[in-house]
């Protein structure tokens, strides 16, 4: 199994809906059910729905057939179940070759017992809790059938059985029975690749991608089983959410980036809702053999909800490009899901002309450094060990999530090796100083991972050219050509931004995304386990985040921002606070070497 990628989730909550069992589900309930695995079979009862109305299932009389009467032939092990499997959301369980009888060759090469289960849009299994006393006779209270086992262990003397018991609200969910071994595996060789298997790489996905009509829509492909086992509805629309991909599009609109990008989420949503036991926190729960929901721990971005993370409207459409619903929001469409459907209505009025296109050559090129997590970009090993617990939250992982998902379909600054210079540049025994800053500089070849700092070359932007101005009148430091600040760092100095990453020109674009969280937890453990540290905080931003640090224990030097909008306004201004001398002062009364702020 992949290892676990959590997700970011925000967004508002709508009433509860009822998840559909989709890959992760039929996973995680196939899962539970494998206490049955050394039982034997006794018994199968229909209950109620279609196969009490419209007769048996497929098979069922022949398999029958092979079955031994348990009450008459105790002392056999025999009919016992050997495994539970699934595929996508297909399920079957096989059973043993069984006694010998009149009329069943088991001894053919052919002969094996399984039966296949599908759950439709409703079905579920719940473990010995249906009483027919308490039943009312309405559908959504009835179960449809149920297994009895009997466990043969010398734990159960009495031969008592346990049941198993199917309900299924919408009555769409399946039984056959099958006695030969070839059968089941065309079954499962019609079904396409599951996507929580460890075979479906992303060269096998872009293969299966270009093989259909390249006019199907995008949607009918992910539903289609025999293309992809295991996407149902939710899966659906959050893959194609997180992708930024047309719910109508077809698959020749698709690019081979876009296709790749399709692929990791599909394995990375499908993932962490089966390593979350396929329950959701937001959207619905799927409950589990023993009637129990689930701990709510993986979130959804789209699927039920209103708000999406970047704050757009959540679209709902009853009549989505595969048949049903879709959730969606508009920035997904490739253009206006008006035109779209008036262009498909005029293509289905005019007789079609065959186009030969050639074929495809797709070459996956990953964007900047998109696979690089954040975590990898953490080299300093004090910081590691001291934000231990935040780096391994959920938080710090749908942050690293969504810093990589930007970077699939944008340029973000700064590079991921340069996200952490400041902690990296300043290990957590070595800090003296912290400053805070807001956000990256957004423009090209600017940010490096430093807050007011920008690499040499790089014009100085406006606040740093006010800091030099008051080093200079404060501290008589000439006034660089560069905006390089690494030997601050290098000294002690916490360059920190409160936001470490950036969209390429558009300021604020990862605020409110997590790292706000992050850099909370850095100022919070230098406040607790140190002493004697300088917060320079210049503008009401950094001194909100730095509102926790207990001044019995450290200093604070509070002015108004370095930007040329701030640098003289407030009653404690930038420019003429002497911030710098005053920071030295205090670092020498507690005992450390000051800051040399020059940074030739």
């Amino acid at each position: 199994m992949r290892p676990h990628r959590k997700q970011l989730s925000r967004g508002f909550q709508r009433s509860r809906i009822t998840m559909m069992p989709e890959g992760p589900e039929v996973k995680t309930l196939v899962d539970q059910l494998q206490g049955g695995v050394g039982k034997r079979l006794v018994n199968l009862q229909f209950v109620s729905g279609r196969y009490t109305t419209h007769g048996k299932p497929s098979g069922f009389e022949d398999f029958r057939n092979t079955m031994t009467n348990y009450m008459a032939d105790p002392t056999e092990n025999i009919d016992v179940v050997t495994s539970w499997n699934c595929k996508g959301k297909f399920i079957w369980l096989s059973l043993d070759q069984g006694k010998e009888k009149d009329g069943v060759d088991n001894s053919d090469d052919d002969f094996y017992r399984s039966i296949w289960i599908t759950l439709g849009m409703s079905g579920r299994f719940v473990r010995d809790t249906f009483n027919a006393d308490e039943d009312d006779g309405t559908a959504h209270k009835q179960p449809r059938w149920y297994f009895e086992f009997l466990d043969e262990g010398p734990t159960n003397p009495e031969k008592q059985t346990k049941k198993v018991y199917y309900y299924d609200t919408r009555n769409f969910g399946t039984l056959k029975f099958s006695l030969s071994k070839q059968e089941l595996v065309d079954k499962l060789n019609s079904l396409g690749p599951d996507i929580l298997d460890d075979e479906i790489s992303p060269e096998l996905f872009l293969d299966l991608f270009r093989k259909p009509r390249q006019s199907m829509n995008l949607s009918k492909f992910l539903m289609d089983q025999k293309k992809i086992a295991g996407v149902g509805n939710y899966i659906l629309a959050e893959v194609l959410f997180r992708s930024k991909l047309d719910p109508w599009a077809s698959l020749d609109e698709i690019s081979d980036i876009q296709a790749r990008t399709l692929y990791d989420e599909i394995i990375d949503v499908a993932t962490s809702s089966y390593q979350k036991q396929g329950m959701t926190r937001r959207g619905g729960s799927y409950r589990d053999v023993d009637g129990n929901e689930g701990g709510y721990t993986f979130s959804l971005q789209c699927y039920g909800q209103e708000i999406s993370p970047d704050g757009e409207a959540i679209l709902r459409n009853t009549n989505g490009p595969h048949g049903r619903t879709i959730w969606y929001v508009e920035s997904q469409l490739f253009m206006p899901l008006s035109e779209r459907l008036s262009m498909a209505n005029e293509k289905s009025a005019t007789p079609k002309a065959r186009k030969t296109k050639p074929a495809v050559e797709y070459e996956y090129v990953p964007r900047q450094d998109e696979n690089v997590t954040l975590i990898d970009a953490l080299e300093c090993e004090s910081w590691k060990n001291e934000l231990s617990t935040f780096l391994g939250s959920e938080k710090f992982d749908r942050l690293s999530r969504f810093v990589q998902s930007e970077r699939r379909f944008h340029t973000v600054y700064p590079l991921s090796q340069d996200v952490f210079t400041a902690l990296n540049k300043c290990p957590f025994d070595k800090v003296k100083v912290v400053i805070i800053g807001q956000d990256p500089y957004h423009g090209e070849g600017q940010a490096h991972g430093l807050s007011f700092s920008v690499q040499k070359g790089m014009k100085v932007p406006p606040s740093l050219k006010n800091i030099y101005k008051e080093l200079n009148s404060d501290l008589d430091i000439e006034i660089p050509d560069h905006g390089n600040l690494e030997k601050w760092a290098e000294q002690g100095v916490l360059l920190l931004n409160a936001v470490s990453t950036v969209r390429e020109g558009k300021a604020n674009s990862h605020a409110k995304m997590g790292w706000e969280d992050f850099s909370d937890e850095v100022v919070e453990k230098l406040n607790e386990k140190k002493e004697g540290i300088v917060f320079l905080l210049w503008g009401k931003p950094a001194q909100m985040k730095g509102s926790v640090v207990d001044q019995s224990k450290h200093k604070v030097i509070a002015t108004s921002h370095p930007s040329p909008l701030g640098a003289t306004k407030t009653a404690y201004p930038f420019l003429g606070s002497h911030c710098f001398s005053k920071c030295n002062a205090a670092l020498e009364k507690y005992g450390k070497e000051p800051i040399d702020w020059n940074v030739d």
